[in-house]
């Protein structure tokens, strides 16, 4: 019997997971569930895009793992597809914590290239983020999500102020503020940001059990190999996830059981395999 290489290791077919992206908090499911109510109050906030106008701010509030994230990745790809006139752009703010780091990821999506840290001014990529989107007619539509991890309210004010108030130094810019937190923010905002800011509202419960339970199940099915886990151990998965109030409970678990069992050999997920 010939020996396996290193790279035959490598390249073989495992027998657990069909796509292990799937657990991931960053997959954004086709069918995305138990949000209809918030995405059909963001379209009905963005209804003026049609018409080359810029949507309506919002504030998408609620607790941790309530599908704030990903109805906003969900909602951006449906706008880019379908309006070439909209950019929009994600910003994880417990990443870019500085006014001058969101002009940085801004830049990114626009350009395709980064910015070398300390390489422009802030001030710079502003206005060359700027210049763009009058010059192509574009509307900018920016998602600050966790935007309270902004390292201090000056710089949280600053960067709100920039971005709303983008039309005075350069008119006929077009910005629009997606703002993502699990709580109503104490930061104080600045009156000269809450004069332009004036968000929509959104409110994301925490997900039931048995919400949760089916967007594991759908998980699963899409994620794994047929047979491989059973709804005794998808129930069981979902209890703890439920118990903390976490969905990526769940998914760590399942990637991590799934993990388990394929270092065994088997190609099935057993109890013993749920510690």
């Amino acid at each position: 019997m010939q020996t396996k290489t290193l790279l035959d290791i490598i390249n073989e077919e495992g027998t657990i997971f069909r796509d292990k992206e799937v657990f991931t908090i960053e997959f954004i499911p086709e069918n995305y569930k138990f949000r209809d109510h918030q995405l059909k109050k963001m379209a009905m906030h963005s209804r003026e895009l049609k018409r080359d106008h810029k949507p309506q701010n919002m504030m998408l509030v609620g607790p941790c793992a309530s599908g704030k994230t990903t109805a906003v990745n969900k909602f951006f790809e449906l706008v880019e597809e379908h309006y070439n006139n909209a950019v929009c752009v994600h910003v994880n703010c417990q990443s870019y914590t500085t006014e001058y780091k969101v002009f940085i990821k801004i830049h990114e999506k626009i350009f395709g290239q980064s910015v070398p840290v300390g390489g422009l001014s802030t001030f710079s990529i502003y206005s060359k983020v700027m210049d763009y989107i009058i010059k192509e007619n574009k509307i900018l539509i920016v998602a600050l999500d966790d935007f309270d991890f902004i390292k201090t309210s000056k710089d949280l004010n600053r960067t709100l102020y920039t971005l709303l108030r983008a039309h005075e130094t350069y008119p006929g810019a077009k910005v629009t503020v997606f703002t993502i937190t699990s709580h109503l923010t104490k930061m104080i905002i600045d009156p000269n940001v809450a004069t332009v800011f004036y968000p929509i509202e959104i409110q994301f419960p925490s997900y039931t059990r048995e919400e949760m339970y089916t967007i594991l199940s759908e998980r699963c099915r899409i994620g794994f190999y047929k047979d491989v886990i059973s709804d005794e151990i998808i129930q069981e998965v979902t209890n703890r996830a439920y118990e903390i109030g976490d969905v990526r409970h769940g998914l760590k678990i399942l990637t991590e059981i799934g993990e388990k069992t394929e270092k065994t050999g088997s190609n099935q997920i057993q109890k013993e395999h749920l510690v």
